[in-house]
């Protein structure tokens, strides 16, 4: 079995810039089990374990998903934090952006297509900076001390990742990637 999901790989300059931001959240922060910058993504679905016989259903899926969708742009916009007590999930946040939409429900359409689940909780864009993260005082003071520069990225494939555990680390792996319609130019 095999660990997957489906995602947006990020590019070094952004994955390096979002490290900086990493950094600088750590020190206003007890504790956490922070993300290798190899490993920031933008999640599409999650599939969890599936066989091997399934990659090529997945596949078909990405494909026709990316063959409906042209590159777009999106741009980086605040940290945030999921609570789960007094610890929780630190992520940095992606402005709303319609194409980013229609690329999730074509993907969805497509994986159900091929006999996958669509995703229950529909698309909440966000790159995870670390895992049960402790701030000193609060989550505000730490959002407030680290601004997010507005950098805009561009999204030219979709990507279906694989989990695998190497000792101690967690590595994502890419086990295909499809690239999106290139832009219409105006």
């Amino acid at each position: 079995m095999l660990r997957t999901f489906i995602a947006i790989e990020l590019q070094p300059n952004i994955r390096e810039y979002l490290g900086v931001l990493q950094n600088e959240t750590q020190k206003l922060c007890r504790r956490g089990t922070y993300v290798s910058t190899d490993n920031f993504h933008i999640t599409l679905h999650f599939l969890g374990e599936i066989s091997d016989g399934d990659i090529e259903y997945l596949k078909e899926a990405i494909f026709e998903a990316a063959q409906r969708s042209y590159t777009f742009e999106l741009q980086l916009k605040d940290i945030g934090f999921f609570p789960r007590g007094n610890k929780g999930v630190l992520w940095a946040g992606i402005e709303k952006s319609a194409a980013l939409q229609r690329l999730f429900l074509s993907l969805e359409k497509s994986l159900e297509r091929q006999g996958f689940h669509r995703e229950k909780k529909g698309l909440n864009p966000h790159i995870t900076l670390g895992r049960e993260v402790e701030p000193q005082r609060g989550f505000k003071d730490v959002q407030k001390a680290v601004p997010v520069e507005r950098m805009t990225f561009t999204v030219e494939k979709i990507s279906l990742m694989q989990s695998v555990r190497m000792g101690a680390k967690l590595v994502y792996k890419p086990l295909y990637r499809q690239l999106l319609r290139e832009s219409k130019k105006q």
